[in-house]
């Protein structure tokens, strides 16, 4: 049976505020937001068989080390870094850095945090060489966003565990999910920092298998003309739209 889906977007990063840091760690509030995570993530009801899965920048890693660290001392979960999960875009902030130089500096975080465990805690294994790049199918392009989101969710579908828990981005959460829902052009997401969201699968046909979200809204919205068109080559620009300024409701409840 195909794993339930938890997803978690990151805590809030300096680059929220200061976009031409790289791959920044989060803020204060950020920390304060990993708290409430811990605090309000249903723990209790997730299954023995459980994979926890995060994108190999900073600010996502930290917020699976923060919101999830009680349960990564179990030794039976796992914990995965995923590049897939990247971020949609190649500004400063959403590119990572080289495979070694990011383990040394999550080791050297972690090493002052002391959550009880390290950098060999983490699975590291698809974090190769090239896995920051923007090139390939990690290009900043509609195309490949689109095509990474479909793999990632084809691997999430087959995966073994009962549950998984996703720590990913704003942006890249719609595209994941194929639902646009209460989408702000002026964040870029209509995730809100630390926000999660619970998911089940459903098959659609030739085009595969796509998330469902419990509890959301019975029709997703699809995605609305020149979002993303500033961040992303291959989206349609619409003459006077600023796509900072496209926002979603909330769908057919």
């Amino acid at each position: 049976m195909a794993p339930s889906i938890y997803v978690v977007r990151h805590a809030q990063g300096y680059h929220n505020s200061q976009h031409h840091l790289r791959d920044p760690n989060i803020t204060d509030l950020g920390w304060t937001q990993c708290t409430n995570l811990s605090k309000t993530f249903p723990k209790s009801s997730l299954p023995a068989s459980l994979t926890i899965m995060a994108s190999p920048l900073i600010r996502t890693i930290q917020t699976a080390c923060l919101g999830f660290w009680d349960v990564l001392k179990n030794p039976d979960v796992k914990f995965v870094l995923v590049p897939m999960a990247q971020e949609i875009a190649n500004q400063p902030c959403d590119i990572g850095f080289p495979a070694a130089e990011l383990k040394e500096k999550v080791a050297a975080w972690l090493q002052q945090e002391r959550l009880g465990f390290g950098v060999e805690r983490m699975d590291w294994s698809l974090v190769e060489d090239g896995w920051n790049s923007k090139t390939g199918i990690y290009t900043a392009s509609l195309t490949a966003v689109n095509a990474r989101a479909a793999a990632l969710r084809a691997t999430l579908y087959a995966h073994p565990s009962e549950a998984v828990i996703l720590v990913t981005h704003g942006a890249f959460l719609h595209y994941l999910t194929a639902d646009w829902s209460s989408f702000d052009g002026a964040r870029g997401t209509g995730y809100e920092n630390c926000e999660f969201k619970q998911f089940i699968w459903e098959k659609e046909g030739e085009e595969g298998v796509h998330l469902k979200e419990i509890g959301g809204a019975k029709i997703r919205q699809g995605r609305p003309p020149g979002v993303h068109a500033h961040v992303l080559e291959g989206i349609e620009q619409i003459e006077g739209l600023d796509p900072k300024s496209i926002k979603v409701g909330k769908g057919i409840a």
